[in-house]
């Protein structure tokens, strides 16, 4: 008999406990809102020929021919530090007369346009707003050093992680 009230009080403190508990469905006016941008999964490798291939399109507005790939192919893989071989190319790239760059009162002067069309040509996305804000706050910083230039802002770009993958 005890055994039999045991169980029912049992049952029932159950029952009051799973009726209880609601999930709380109210709106705090929390918007729900992807921490990504459109384009931020890249995870695909980039070889070196087509690393190269898109860069000098980006750089010079016109695509490099197979024989100089091939060329640049055959220096990345006999040297061990993939990475720093792509920095001396870019650098290399940089001071050719014939790379397309915006002039330095442009990125100034229409910062936001700047970093913009920075973005989409390298990354072909837009920035996020924190990415906006950063720049802009980054380029206001050193608008007095007639040192930054947009070629050092195009050389820290192409040597980024996020253009070595598509």
């Amino acid at each position: 008999m005890n055994m039999r009230i045991f169980n029912t009080v049992g049952v029932m403190a159950l029952i009051m406990i799973l009726s209880a508990c609601k999930k709380n469905t109210a709106n705090y006016g929390v918007v729900q809102v992807s921490s990504k941008g459109t384009n931020l999964n890249k995870d695909k490798d980039k070889s070196n020929i087509e690393f190269h291939s898109i860069l000098s399109t980006n750089l010079f507005q016109k695509p490099s021919s197979i024989n100089e790939l091939t060329a640049l192919d055959r220096v990345i893989q006999s040297c061990g530090d993939k990475a720093l071989i792509n920095e001396v190319i870019i650098s290399n790239y940089m001071n050719k007369p014939s790379v397309k760059l915006p002039s330095r009162a442009m990125m100034v002067d229409s910062t936001d346009r700047f970093i913009e069309e920075t973005y989409i040509r390298f990354f072909i996305r837009r920035p996020t707003v924190a990415e906006m804000t950063w720049f802009k706050n980054f380029i206001n910083a050193n608008k007095s050093n007639p040192n930054f230039r947009p070629e050092l802002v195009y050389t820290a770009f192409a040597a980024s992680d996020e253009y070595m993958f598509y």
